[in-house]
C-alpha cells in the first residue's frame, strides 16, 4: 500500500441494500386533508338546515290553504270602516198567528169573525180597602194587585160607589146587556169605546165589554181575547161579585 492510498478517505459503505434513501424535506399532508373535509361537512350542514327551513315554510303555507278550503270560502280581507260588506243577510222569518211580533197591524173584526170560547161565567170577588185598587186579569181570569192588567177595580167608602177603569192598552165600553156575544161586543166597542179616565160604576147589573191588547198578548205569547164582565152582586161589606166570560179572537 502506498502512502497516497493511506491518506485518502474511505468511500461510504452502501450496505447490503444499496445506497441510503435521502430524507424528505416536507411534513405530512394529512392535517390539510382533515381540515378540508371538516369545512365541506360544515357547508353541507348549513345547506341541509336551509332546505329544512324552506320545507317548513312550504308546509305552513299548505296548512293555511287547507284551512281556507275547509271553511268553504277563500280567505277575504276584512273591510275597513265605512266599506260595504258583500256578505248577504238572511231575511227574517215572517211571523204568523200568535207568534206575530208587537207592532203588527190589528186585524179587522166583523160579524163573520169566528170566535172560540175561552171560559164561561167565571166568578170573581172584588174587595179592597177604601180608595185602593185591585186589577182583573181577563186572560185567566184572576184578581191581582199588580198593574198592567185589563180592568182596574177601585173601592170607595162613605156612601160613594166603587168603580171600574180600563187600562190604557185595552179597548172597551159599558153595555146594556150581559148576554151579548163576542161579535156584538166588538160592534159596541167600535161604535163607542170609552177611555181609561171614564169611571164605570160597580153596581149590580152593570156589564162591560172588553177587548184585550193585541201587542200585549203577543208579547206574553198569549191569545187575543174578547171578554164580557157582569156585576152580579154588591155585598154589604163592599165586596163586588162579578162573572166573566171570554172568547179567543182568531188572527
Amino acid at each position: 500500500m502506498t502512502s497516497d492510498q493511506q491518506g485518502a478517505p474511505a468511500p461510504p459503505s452502501s450496505g447490503p441494500g444499496g445506497p441510503a434513501a435521502p430524507k424528505s424535506r416536507g411534513g405530512s399532508r394529512w392535517p390539510l386533508v382533515a381540515a378540508g373535509a371538516a369545512g365541506l361537512a360544515l357547508v353541507l350542514g348549513l345547506l341541509a338546515t336551509a332546505l329544512s327551513l324552506r320545507a317548513l315554510d312550504q308546509a305552513n303555507d299548505a296548512r293555511d290553504i287547507a284551512r281556507a278550503a275547509g271553511a268553504g270560502r277563500p280567505l277575504a280581507p276584512t273591510p275597513g270602516p265605512g266599506e260595504p260588506t258583500d256578505a248577504p243577510t238572511a231575511p227574517a222569518p215572517e211571523p204568523s198567528g200568535a207568534e206575530q211580533t208587537p207592532g203588527t197591524p190589528q186585524p179587522s173584526l166583523n160579524q163573520q169573525t169566528r170566535y172560540t170560547d175561552k171560559y164561561v161565567d167565571q166568578r170573581l170577588n172584588l174587595r179592597a180597602a177604601c180608595d185602593s185598587s185591585v186589577d182583573i186579569d181577563l186572560d185567566k181570569p184572576e184578581v191581582r194587585v199588580s198593574d198592567g192588567e185589563e180592568v182596574r177595580f177601585t173601592a170607595r167608602c162613605g156612601g160613594n160607589s166603587s168603580y171600574f177603569n180600563l187600562t190604557r192598552s185595552t179597548d172597551g165600553t159599558q153595555v146594556d146587556s150581559a148576554s151579548l156575544g163576542a161579535a156584538d161586543c166588538n160592534d159596541r166597542i167600535e161604535k163607542g169605546a170609552i177611555g181609561p179616565d171614564i169611571n164605570v160604576p160597580a153596581r149590580k147589573g152593570v156589564a162591560i165589554c172588553v177587548r184585550t191588547s193585541l201587542p200585549d198578548a203577543q208579547e206574553r205569547g198569549d191569545t187575543w181575547k174578547m171578554a164580557l164582565l157582569h156585576v152580579t152582586d154588591v155585598n154589604d161589606d163592599g165586596t163586588v161579585v162579578v162573572t166573566v166570560r171570554a172568547w179567543d179572537i182568531p188572527l
